[in-house]
């Protein structure tokens, strides 16, 4: 499985971005502050429904913004499908899988797989074994 293109609309600092992307590993570098973590948050959202980062999807959604549209072509083997999901603080986010009519956005679990792997997690390896 990989994701093959991501579009964001509205999402944290980005009011619209297309990233093309291909199978094998690959790395957002730049300056800090420029939104390599947002692309990943992205991406790990579609995966687990929630962010590695806040509890809440309000922070997720561009100030001044009334929604987030995060959209993915995610292939697996000969299989492409694509994601969309729209969120929308203090109501229900949507969902949809092939431009289909709208699913639950749990329906989505399992298509984007991930591990995250965050600066915090260091603690795991460098920290004391009580902590």
């Amino acid at each position: 499985m990989h994701v093959t293109h991501l579009s964001l609309a509205d999402f944290r600092s980005y009011a619209r971005v297309e990233v093309p992307l291909g199978p094998g590993v690959t790395a957002f570098v730049g300056p800090n502050g420029q939104g390599k973590t947002n692309l990943v948050e992205a991406v790990g959202y579609l995966a687990t429904l929630g962010s590695h980062r806040v509890s809440s999807d309000a922070p997720l959604v561009r100030m001044g913004a009334e929604r987030a549209v995060i959209r993915a072509a995610v292939t697996q083997g000969e299989r492409s499908q694509l994601i969309e999901l729209e969120l929308n603080p203090g109501r229900a986010n949507r969902a949809r899988i092939n431009r289909s009519s709208q699913v639950r956005p749990r329906d989505v679990l399992g298509i984007v797989r991930t591990v995250l792997f965050a600066p915090e997690d260091l603690a795991l390896v460098k920290g004391d074994p009580g902590e």
